[in-house]
Order: C-alpha cells, then sequence, then structure tokens
C-alpha cells in the first residue's frame, strides 16, 4: 500500500508542476525545471561558406530542463549524508544528437558525507571548484536563460569550468563570511567537456585516452550585498593551443605541458540592483611535443614536432535589475587576442570576440516565468565562441539571437 501512495504522489507532482517547489515524497524530495524558448538566429558569415545545418534560422531551443531526486539524511551530532540524481531534459533541439538521449543522471549525481562545521565532500559528477568559483563571486552565473549566457566550454567566460564525471569535491560551511571549494578529477571523463571532442561534442563523455587530472579551488567573501571570490584550476598531461581552438581543448601533445587558469571577480546588490565583475586569464605552454591526428582505425598518430607558450584573459560585466514579478539582466564579456608564440613564431591574430545582451523575465506564478533575451556575439576571423545555448558558429562567423520562451519550476 505504502508503495501504490508514493507512486501516486510521484505522478501527482508530475502531472501539475506549476502547484509545487520541491516535492517531498517519503525519504526524498523531487525537483526540476521544464524551460524552452523559440530561437530566431540570424547568423553573419562574414563571405564564409556554411553547412544547410549552420545558416539563419528558427529553432525551438531547450534551456536546461531538468529533473532530480535528492536525500538528506541526519546522522546525529551534526553529521548528515546527501544523495542526489539529477537528469536533463530536452524541451527543443539545440543541435545535439545527446537532444534525443537524456541520459539518467547526466547532470549533478552524487553521494556525499558532511557536517555543519566541517563542510561537505561529494563523490561522483559534480561541478568543478572552477566552475563554482563563480557562484562565490556573488551571481555571475545568474542568467535568466541559455541564449544569453556567457560561460561554458565553447563561450568567451569559464571555458575550464566543467561537470565531471569522476569527481572528488569538498565545500566547506561559511566561516565568518569566507567559503572554500576544492575538486579533484581523477581524469577517465575525457576531463569532462574541456577536452573538446568532435561535431556535437559527444566525446566528452566517452572514455579518456590519455588521463588528465584536473585540480580546481575556489575562494570567496561575503558581507552584505558585497562578495568577492578568486578560482583557479590545472590540468596535468594536457595543454591547449588556444590560438587554434576557442573552445575548450585540452590535449596531450606529449612534451612537457602547462594548463592553467585563475578568475577573479566581485558582486555587489544594492536594493534591486545588482552589478559583477570578472576577469579570467587562461596560460598554456608546450614544449617539446608533437602535432596530433587520429588514424582510420581510431590510433593516435605523432607528428611534427610543436611547441607554444600562449595567453588569453577575458573579462565579463553583468547588471541585472529585480522588482517584483520583473527581472532585467544585461550582460557583456569580452575575450582578448590570444598572446603569446607558436614553434618560435607569432600566434594567430584575430582571436578574440565580445558578446553582449539584454534579457528580461517576467513572473506569472512563483514557479512561472516568461523569459525574452537579445544576444549579439562578434567573433573576429579565427574565433568562434557562441552563447550558450549552444548554436555553432564557425571561425569568423556572427550571430545574433532573439529569443521567447517560458520557465516552469517544481
Amino acid at each position: 500500500m505504502k508503495k501504490h501512495l508514493i507512486a501516486l504522489a510521484i505522478a501527482t507532482s508530475l502531472a501539475t508542476p506549476c502547484a509545487f517547489a520541491d516535492v517531498e515524497v517519503g525519504p526524498f524530495t523531487i525537483y526540476g525545471t521544464l524551460q524552452t524558448a523559440v530561437e530566431s538566429i540570424n547568423v553573419d558569415s562574414n563571405g564564409a561558406v556554411l553547412a544547410n545545418t549552420a545558416v539563419s534560422q528558427t529553432r525551438l531551443a531547450d534551456q536546461t530542463s531538468k529533473l532530480g531526486f535528492k536525500t538528506k539524511v541526519d546522522l546525529g551530532e551534526g553529521m548528515f549524508a546527501l544523495g542526489q540524481i539529477e537528469s536533463r531534459a530536452y524541451l527543443g533541439n539545440n543541435g545535439s544528437s545527446s537532444d534525443d538521449k537524456a541520459e539518467i543522471g547526466g547532470r549533478n549525481t552524487f553521494l556525499g558525507l558532511g557536517s555543519t562545521h566541517a563542510g561537505v565532500v561529494r563523490l561522483g559528477r559534480y561541478d568543478n571548484a572552477y566552475k563554482l568559483s563563480l557562484k562565490q563571486m556573488g551571481g555571475l552565473t545568474d542568467n535568466l536563460n541559455d541564449a544569453s549566457g556567457d560561460t561554458g566550454d565553447k563561450q568567451i567566460l569559464n571555458r575550464l569550468g566543467a561537470r565531471q564525471g569522476d569527481l572528488i569535491a569538498y565545500e566547506s560551511p561559511k566561516w565568518g563570511g569566507f567559503t572554500v571549494n576544492a575538486s579533484y578529477n581523477l581524469g577517465k571523463d575525457s576531463t569532462g567537456s574541456i577536452s573538446g571532442g568532435k561535431g556535437d561534442d559527444l566525446a566528452k563523455f566517452t572514455a579518456a585516452t590519455e588521463l588528465m587530472t584536473q585540480f580546481a579551488a575556489g575562494v570567496g567573501y561575503k558581507v552584505g550585498g558585497f562578495s568577492v571570490g578568486l578560482g583557479t584550476t590545472s590540468v596535468n598531461n594536457a595543454s591547449w593551443q588556444l590560438d587554434g581552438a576557442s573552445k575548450a581543448d585540452a590535449k596531450n601533445y606529449r612534451g612537457e605541458q602547462t594548463l592553467q587558469a585563475w578568475q577573479v571577480g566581485a558582486s555587489y546588490s544594492m536594493g534591486d540592483f545588482r552589478v559583477g565583475v570578472v576577469t579570467e586569464r587562461i596560460n598554456s605552454k608546450l614544449a617539446g611535443g608533437f602535432k596530433l591526428s587520429t588514424s582510420a582505425a581510431g590510433a593516435i598518430v605523432q607528428g611534427a614536432a610543436l611547441a607554444f607558450d600562449q595567453y588569453q584573459t577575458t573579462h565579463g560585466l553583468v547588471g541585472a535589475y529585480k522588482k517584483g514579478p520583473l527581472s532585467v539582466e544585461a550582460r557583456y564579456a569580452m575575450a582578448d587576442e590570444v598572446s603569446g608564440s607558436v614553434n618560435g613564431a607569432a600566434v594567430k591574430t584575430d582571436t578574440g570576440a565580445t558578446q553582449w545582451g539584454v534579457a528580461v523575465g517576467y513572473q506569472l506564478h512563483k514557479n512561472v516565468q516568461l523569459v525574452g533575451s537579445y544576444t549579439r556575439v562578434d567573433n573576429k576571423k579565427n574565433a568562434s565562441f557562441t552563447s550558450a545555448s549552444g548554436f555553432s558558429l564557425d571561425k569568423g562567423v556572427d550571430l545574433s539571437q532573439l529569443a521567447l520562451g517560458v520557465s516552469v519550476a517544481f
């Protein structure tokens, strides 16, 4: 009888998502978001020849819909255990073949043990500490939809932040306004999305051909409406030729390699207004390495000698206003030119880009919001950044994106 009641409760919660938020069913809680948008995309090819699927178009694009189950068990004396299974859902097609493969547990899915005094350790698939350090800076990633987002492996900001499948993560409690995050990825999940991949990047979830472990840490401080944070990360057995790929593209080139990044940012909230700023630097160095290719049989083939020493700096600015049911957010991000050398010569020029946009949300109900946004991405000749809703752009191609959609949380 008890099993029938639990099943009935689950069915009821899913059938009427607007009526609940974090529905408790027995020992666990159901939560989630359904969000999609009609995107009108105008592509400026700047003379490049594009595939038929990469030209101006209108599409229905999911904006990170998800369904989750979580539990927290009190172990006494301030100790507790955590468990969570969070899965992706797709309301629309963003151009990736993974859109039709919403696997269970594809998002943050983990077990954890914690203490109110010492913090929490999580084991499983989780956001690394470099990605989470943006939140310690005060909500710099609180964009209203993916179409207006500028963080991620193909975006201007936080390209080495990732959700990784074999992660050990630590999160501290608040210590006098300070918080600390740390994570270590064991490197068998292709280092999440930072290793790039082919086409639609499905390779980011395949078995690793190289063990590229990644350490990340973040520290934040918050007092009143002011927040400031610092994040850093380093990837072992990997480097990234920054002037060759805008998206995260960590590879093992066999030589002496360094791949590191840091970011620092702050935000301030006053009444209905919030402003924030972040600056990030990625450094990558390779000595005594080789160009690599893949044979028809799938083997890694070693080619000509390769060496480089490069860095790229990016910047982000956000301003937001929220009053009653109305939310407004403006974002600006800029990637400077890649600097440094390749095989003793200068790097490619025209590797910078900018993205700016405005998003407006209106709350119809505490769990239902209408969202509209306009986003503009301008890539220089050798850059291919895009917005977080994932419309792929070739090098030198620009984008204007108008999105109108709805979000339902439960």
